[in-house]
Order: structure tokens, then sequence, then C-alpha cells
């Protein structure tokens, strides 16, 4: 700024204001939270403006008794919302209205977009954020597999911020829904109005109200990945010792077990990702020969069930309801044998309905006091004729339905926006899951080869998570045996020629020409790819529409993208595509109308 030119800049004054709902205190699944910033807050930064709220996880109705529990009803094990969005996988859709009920903007599945951006748009310094302030979980390499295998964000047990830990030396209270505690989030609302760095007029809106459309409660929960076979199997506690035996035969019986040092479970009792009264199974894995068998017990055995925790020489010895004998052929523990404890609490259940729910909504604004000075200059000039035009970054929700017996797939996008960036297209199982098939991903989409699906895969060199199924089957991408696409707009094909995808879908290999449309398309997004990482686990195409400050005009084009399946592994899931696109959008104020270009 030259000292010689005037300048219309304003000094200004910044405080924060607590905006409570106004429709509740206590909210649960599939209601509305409401926020109301009135037009006495004339002027607010979006920006620095966030969500606070509390969440409580309240699990299914246990026995009493953790002894008599039956084969059908629920036994407790640990669960949380989803570890890498948090909170924010509650919200299914957000609505912006002005004072008279003008729509200013709405995104659905905004819950599957911010999986998408922090997936993608994610380090470090980002999910330590994320996990102090939106109900994320961080890893844990305290608990990371010594065989291998994904990263997990979903298998913290000491910091996690659904349940207590209990510091005992020894465990031996039952995990019951006092286990789980109230988690303080403060989380932005990822809209278009909401991250824009322009100071918003509100005064001009009448005021706005926020609208919150709260998610059921089956597609809500997670168990961590380190107790379920169908994830990360490997990073499960593994047996050392039946009784001080390193082996056991069929019939043998026996009431405590030791878990070995790997993955952790030797620092002391707090390591442990198993609670008292969680029902257990084992998977053997024989590495060598490559085979994976569910170990059963003995029908007189029951299920083995745990009573205690505790440290024994430096081990962590698990302590069981009454003496189990399997029902084994032969020796189990060999030299190429590794023996996984695997949480059954919510398997041997007939349902495992957890519901949550949402307290003390606040909204922090950041309000911004201009001076009466700017406020009447402003007035004036509207009076004169003039108005106040308002852009950001919105997006746009096109949903289609796709059959997994379709090979060929032409999805045809209804585009009429005037300033477009960008497309991302995220390819989501529609299939209707059970709360409880969420939970232990036994009927999920395969996001790897498992073991009883392809022989010899259990080799760790093949997959070392020997399962890896999607416990997100609303929030993320699947591949599902693609084999290339191409976007067909304003009469002509792009790329012009097709981005191959069978490497990917295949989980072997990258297809280097899908990652460098979708970085572009991503950026245009506003959102910094980061992180490929999870190219595969949330699987999405992306087209940029335009690059650096340009947009493209859509309106009167017929958008479409082409999708083939032509791999000899035919489409396992029905599916949802969520076709994200990425607008410029504009609120056009003058005199008494309000107006929303889109």
């Amino acid at each position: 700024m030259s000292f010689w030119v005037a300048s219309d800049k304003v000094p200004v004054e910044q405080k924060s204001i607590r905006i409570p709902a106004e429709n509740g205190t206590n909210y649960i699944a599939n209601q509305e939270i409401r926020i109301r910033i009135d037009p006495t807050c004339k002027f607010f930064n979006p920006s620095a403006t966030y969500l606070e709220a509390n969440v409580k996880i309240k699990p299914p109705s246990y026995d009493a008794t953790p002894i008599t529990r039956t084969t059908e009803n629920a036994s407790p094990t640990r669960i949380q919302l989803d570890a890498e969005t948090g909170f924010q996988s509650l919200i299914r859709d957000i609505r912006i209205h002005d004072s008279n009920g003008v729509l200013l903007e709405e995104i659905q599945n905004y819950n599957t977009m911010v999986a998408m951006k922090y997936d993608y748009q994610t380090n470090d310094s980002l999910k330590n954020k994320r996990a102090l302030t939106e109900g994320v979980t961080k890893h844990d390499p305290r608990a990371q597999s010594w065989g291998g295998g994904f990263k997990s964000e979903a298998n913290n047990v000491r910091n996690n911020p659904y349940m207590a830990t209990d510091y005992d030396t020894t465990l031996n209270a039952s995990f019951d829904e006092d286990s789980f505690v109230d988690c303080k989030v403060c989380i932005p609302l990822h809209t278009g109005i909401l991250s824009s760095d322009r100071i918003f007029p509100n005064m001009l809106m009448g005021g706005i109200v926020i609208t919150l459309l709260l998610e059921d409660n089956s597609r809500c929960f997670r168990q961590l990945d380190n107790v379920m076979e169908y994830r990360n199997l490997t990073s499960n506690p593994l047996i050392e010792l039946f009784n001080a035996s390193d082996g056991l035969v069929n019939n043998g019986s026996f009431i405590t077990t030791t878990l070995a040092p790997q993955n952790g479970q030797f620092l002391d009792v707090q390591q442990c990702p198993f609670v008292v009264g969680e029902v257990l199974r084992l998977v053997e894995v024989n590495t060598t020969a490559g085979t994976l068998f569910n170990i059963p017990f003995q029908n007189a055995s029951g299920n083995p069930e745990i009573t205690s925790i505790e440290m024994d020489g430096g081990k962590i010895k698990l302590t069981l309801n009454a003496s189990v004998e399997l029902d084994h052929v032969g020796g189990v523990k060999a030299s190429t044998t590794d023996l996984y404890w695997v949480s059954n609490s919510v398997s041997k259940a007939t349902s495992y309905d957890n519901t949550y729910t949402v307290s003390d909504v606040n909204l922090i604004v950041q309000e911004v006091d201009a001076g009466s000075g700017y406020e009447q200059s402003m007035m004036k000039k509207m009076k004169e004729g003039g108005k106040i035009m308002y852009d950001f970054l919105s997006v746009t929700t096109y949903k289609y339905s796709q059959l997994a017996s379709d090979r060929v797939a032409n999805i045809r996008l209804p585009i009429n926006n005037e300033r477009c960036k960008s497309i991302l297209c995220v390819p989501t199982d529609a299939t209707v899951y059970t709360q409880q098939q969420v939970l232990n991903a036994s009927d999920t989409y395969r996001i790897m080869p498992s073991a009883l699906e392809t022989p010899n895969i259990v080799n760790q060199v093949d997959n070392p998570d020997i399962y890896l199924r999607s416990n997100r089957p609303n929030l993320e991408g699947i591949s599902d045996s693609v084999s290339d696409y191409q976007f067909l707009y304003d009469g002509r094909l792009f790329p012009s020629r097709r981005i191959p995808l069978n490497k990917t879908s295949a989980g072997n290999s990258i297809d280097a020409q899908h990652l460098i449309e979708l970085d572009k398309a991503l950026s245009m997004s506003g959102i910094t790819g980061h992180s490929m990482a999870k190219f595969n686990r949330n699987f999405i195409i992306g087209r940029a529409l335009a690059l650096g400050d340009g947009v493209y005009d859509a309106r009167g084009k017929d958008f479409s993208i082409q999708i083939n399946y032509n791999e000899s592994t035919a489409p396992s899931k029905n599916k949802l595509w969520l076709s994200y696109v990425f607008h410029l959008r504009r609120i056009e104020v003058s005199g008494d109308s309000i107006q929303v270009i889109i």
C-alpha cells in the first residue's frame, strides 16, 4: 500500500460469540440441529467459525452377569465413531437458508465429502489436530502390526476419546455402558459459506439458519481394527502360551491364555485391545501352507469370555470365565502357524445396535465490527442502486445408482452450474447393511483379496493384512473390478484416451494417469492432495474442468462419465455414485432482494 494513495480499508474489531442450537439440547440419529445466526451479528468471519458439541455412544444392552451371557446376546467390545472423520461422520446433510427461507447452500452426503477430503488432504500434523478437536482417533505405533499391513487409525486403545481408560494393574471390572464417556468436539463446517476467508454480510441476509441432518445409527460405529478378523488380522493379539505349554492338541482345555509380545502386547494391561466381558474366538493362519482356519470350541465349552486382564511375567494374561476346549484335529501352534484372538462379541449376537446422543451444541462465531461508518457507507451505496456480490466455492451433489451386473455404465450428470471448477465421483457401496455387518465387516466390500477367496493369498508378501474389508460403506469409494473410464461433455471425450484402472482395482499396483487426473481435480476443488495413500481404499474418479483461476460454464452441456468393467472378476456390489461438482456460487444482494446464482 502506498502512503500517497487513499485506501478504503477500515480497522475492525473481532470477538467470539457462542450461539446455541434453537431446537433442543439433545439430539439422536436422523434428527435435525438448527442454529440461527441473528442479524444482530452483522458481519462474521466464516473461516474462524466452528461447531462445538458433545457426543456419547450408548452400546446395546448386555446381560447383567457376564458368565451367564448366552450366544444370541450382545457382549462388550470397544466401539467408536469413524476413525478418520470422527464427529463429521454424523452429519449427513447441511443446508443454509437466509431469513426468508432462500436456500443459499446445500450439501447432500456431506460426511462422504468430508471423508474424501480428510483421506487425501492429510498428514501427521493434520491428523494430530483432528484427533485433538474433532473426535478423530490417531494411529498408535505401539499397537502397529509386526507382520506388516496398513497403518490403521482405529487401533488406539490408550487415548480413545469415546471410552474411559482403566489404569488399574489388573482389569476385572466388566466393560459396560458407563465405560463410554462424552467426547467433546470442536469442528469446522466444510461448506462454501462457512469455509470462506471473506467476511460474510449476515445483516444483509436478515440472518442465516444452518440446518444439520444427523446420520442413521447403522452407518456410524466402528470396532477397533486390532480386534477384528476382516480388517487387519495380523495386528490382533497372538497366543503365546496355553497354561505354560507351547502347543495344544485336540480336546486340550485351558482357562488362561498368555499373549505374545507382538503388536505391542507386552507394555501393560492398558495396551490390550480386548475388554473384560468380551467374547473371543481363535483364527489359525499358516503362512507357509497359505491357509486360514477358524478353530471352533467344543460345544460343551461355550464361548470363551474374558473375566480379567493382568500382567504375568512381563506378558499380558487373559483369564476366561471357564475352561474351554478346542475342536481341532492334531496339534496347533506349530512353527509356521500363528494363532490370533479375535473378538466374537459382535458376530455371535443376533443384532448389535449402538446409538449415539449429541448434546450441548453451539456455534462459535467470530463477529466482526467494522464500525458504523462502514455500515452506513455500504447501505448508502445499495440505496443508490448498488449491489453486493459474495462469491464462494461450493459443491453440488449429483447421485446415480448402478447395479453390480452393469458391466458398462454411462452415468449422466445433469450439471447446470455456470462456473464449474471440478468433478469428484465417489462410487460408494449401495448395499443395505445392518449395523452388525458394518461393525464386523464380514459381508462388506473386499478391498484386498481375502484368504478364503484367493488361494495362497495368506502369503504375507501378497497381502500382509490377510483380510482387508471396508467398514465405511457409506463414506468411501470402491473400485470393484473397474477397468477404465472417460468423461464425455461438450460433444468431446476427455481425456482423449481412456484412463486405465485395472491395476488399482486389482489391488496390486498403481495406475499413474488416474492419480494425475485425480490430483488436478482435488486441487481445483480446494483440496490439497498431501497424501495418495488411500487411492484404493477410498477410490475416487476426478476431472478438473479448469485450471488455476479459470472456470467452466456447464450450462447447456451434456455431461456423462463412461465406465467399463471388463475384468475377469465381475463387480460384486451395487453402487451409489456421488458426484460432487465444485463450482463458484454467488449471492447477489440488491435492495430488498437476494438472488443465488449457481
